[in-house]
């Protein structure tokens, strides 16, 4: 009995040693690492918060009811589902990172800018979308997306490219006369 409470002890602090580093982000080789600090403190440092709301591993959405984890690389910090997806994360972070794409559309009286939007499946898709004069929807079926801006204002739109094909994007709020030719398309290509 004697013998076995050293070994515990040594066992114990070495997988509270593990769980300190790990918390303090310490990575050798990259210099990056899971954050737990506040919004303030990251802006401090520099860092741009990418607010991805999709896991750039596995795809999912990201909730609140997720034990999620956030990770800082190359002075972005980005949301993961899970502390598993930041090792597979780092073991090709250009993979994951290109996956994402980020588009800015404008509505107007009556039409969108870009008119295309090009993407591959299996992309993460965040989309900007302004109006540049009234009222404004961007509504696409497939996708389950139906949102709505204001002159001057950023709705911030994110999903995740799970389909192949051309896909209509619809003004969702009557805007004028034109509104029913309003639209744009999104290509989800293999």
């Amino acid at each position: 009995m004697k013998k076995i409470v050293p070994a515990l002890a040594i066992v114990t602090v070495f997988f509270i040693a593990q769980s300190i580093f790990a918390r303090m982000g310490h990575d050798e080789h990259h210099g990056h690492g899971m954050m737990q600090e506040g919004d303030a403190q990251q802006q401090d440092r520099g860092l741009i918060d990418t607010g991805n709301k999709i896991c750039p591993v596995s795809g999912e959405l990201i909730d609140d009811s997720m034990m999620k984890a956030t990770y800082e690389y190359d002075g972005k910090i980005y949301n993961f589902c899970c502390a598993g997806c930041i090792d597979e994360f780092n073991k090709d972070p250009q993979k994951y990172i290109s996956k994402i794409k980020e588009f800015k559309l404008e509505a107007y009286q009556f039409g969108y800018s870009p008119e295309r939007i090009e993407v591959k499946k299996g992309d993460i898709v965040k989309i900007y979308a302004t109006s540049r004069d009234v009222p404004h929807g961007i509504y696409i079926k497939e996708y389950d997306i139906n949102a709505t801006m204001k002159k001057g204002g950023v709705k911030k739109l994110e999903f995740l490219a799970d389909k192949k094909g051309e896909f209509p994007i619809l003004c969702s709020v009557y805007c004028g006369r034109g509104h029913q030719d309003m639209k744009a398309i999104l290509v989800v290509e293999e």
